[in-house]
């Protein structure tokens, strides 16, 4: 598996190895027991060992007896995912091989092929680890950075694959030596570290059907515009409409699924190797220091992100644009997301009118703007607070140590 196949991979294995289904229903809530977990034993124990296909084949056997069993379910769901996403990655790499060595045309039909059918097989997974959220005494412990696997597939474990899981700093930014224990940390993954990774596996599905709906056919003439050749006007057609809408419904999903979170991690008594910790939790393996006042941020950005994708709320673009150029004043308009995903079109990207307009000037940056967003660029909107959040947290300073990188960084790792 190659080092961003790895890395997809992470993100949902140490989130708990455990996630949900994006938008479907969840089963009825099932209590672990010791002898659930004594079943599922021998599918830990290869997961551990990062014996993928074997744990596979263990908890399918525990499954097919036990349909709830919620470790056996989260077991087989890794598993799973991994073979998806590394498929996933391959197919990937082949078109982008393609397109940069042959004729430099794009394969658009294999490049959405490849993605339609990991979002169904994702949402097959996501049925199974949706037991595991449902189960309030789910729990599961791996040591991620004790995989010895060739993730970065140039076939053999190197330094790389080593050390791609491992915690190289501590929470006051200091290297940890080579061969330190907390290099390698066992975390107890649980109900809340559920939902965590329900959120996750939505937005993934999301992004999937997003690119997905359109044809993108005309890359090789971006790629020459970008690079040299004469501009031309590029349009990425819709090819199918329901999976913009349906990637709007797995957002909304994934936004409750974070609020769940939330809530889980607040409601905690424990505090034991936590995978994300609550303000009050302190064992925690990562340096992931929080406290109530982020919280508080990560609640308000999930309304702000709610109201945004419904349409409620605008972003508004002069707040934007200032918060990025404070030197330049463009009049009001704000950018309806929620159009976008409830009502899309083609992507047309004129670059010869773009190609002649003063983008350093307000005028000529909120032409390019009207020009690249269409009628998604609206005069009079209610504005979201989301971009004033993010600018008063860049000025905020909760710990001498956090900068506004470090806590936008934390913002979308609860998210």
């Amino acid at each position: 598996m190659s080092r961003p196949a790895a890395a997809l991979f992470a993100s949902l294995v140490t989130a708990l190895a455990v996630a949900g289904a994006g938008c479907s229903g969840a089963p009825p809530r099932a209590r672990s027991s010791p002898a659930r977990r004594e079943a599922a034993a021998p599918a830990v124990a290869a997961l551990r060992d990062g014996r993928f296909a074997d744990s596979d084949r263990a908890a399918a056997s525990v499954l097919a007896g036990d349909p709830d069993n919620s470790v056996a379910a989260a077991v087989r769901a890794v598993a799973r995912y991994r073979e998806i996403m590394e498929r996933l990655w391959r197919d990937l790499s082949a078109v982008g091989a393609k397109f940069d060595h042959a004729d430099g045309n794009f394969d658009d039909s294999t490049f959405r092929a490849a993605l339609v059918r990991a979002e169904a097989a994702l949402a097959d997974v996501d049925r199974d680890l949706a037991r595991a959220a449902a189960d309030p005494d789910f729990s599961l412990e791996l040591c991620i950075a004790c995989w010895k696997q060739d993730w970065n597939g140039n076939g053999r474990v190197d330094e790389g694959d080593q050390l791609l899981f491992q915690v190289e700093m501590d929470a006051d930014g200091h290297d940890i030596p080579e061969g330190d224990p907390r290099r390698s940390p066992t975390f107890r993954f649980d109900t809340g570290d559920a939902h965590w990774a329900r959120a996750m596996v939505a937005f993934q599905r999301a992004g999937m059907n997003l690119v997905a709906a359109f044809r993108w056919h005309e890359a090789d003439k971006l790629a020459a515009s970008l690079f040299g050749s004469q501009p031309q006007i590029i349009r990425f057609p819709l090819e199918d409409a329901a999976r913009v809408r349906r990637a709007r419904d797995l957002i909304l999903a994934g936004l409750d699924h974070a609020d769940r979170s939330r809530m889980a991690y607040l409601a905690e008594s424990d505090d034991e190797r936590e995978w994300l910790p609550s303000p009050r939790q302190k064992n925690h393996p990562l340096p992931l220091t929080v406290d109530a006042r982020l919280y508080d941020t990560w609640d308000a950005v999930i309304d702000d992100v709610r109201r945004l994708v419904r349409g409620q709320e605008g972003l508004d673009m002069a707040e934007i644009v200032r918060l990025g150029a404070p030197g330049l004043r463009i009049r009001p308009g704000y950018l309806d997301i929620g159009r976008m995903l409830s009502a899309p079109r083609d992507i047309v990207i004129d670059l010869p009118a773009l190609e002649k307009l003063d983008r350093d000037s307000a005028a000529g940056l909120e032409a390019a703007l009207r020009s690249f967003f269409g009628a998604y660029y609206v005069d009079r909107m209610k504005p979201s607070p989301l971009i004033g959040r993010l600018a008063r947290m860049r000025g905020e300073i909760d710990r001498g140590e956090d900068s506004f990188g470090r806590k936008l960084r934390y913002l979308l790792w609860l998210n």
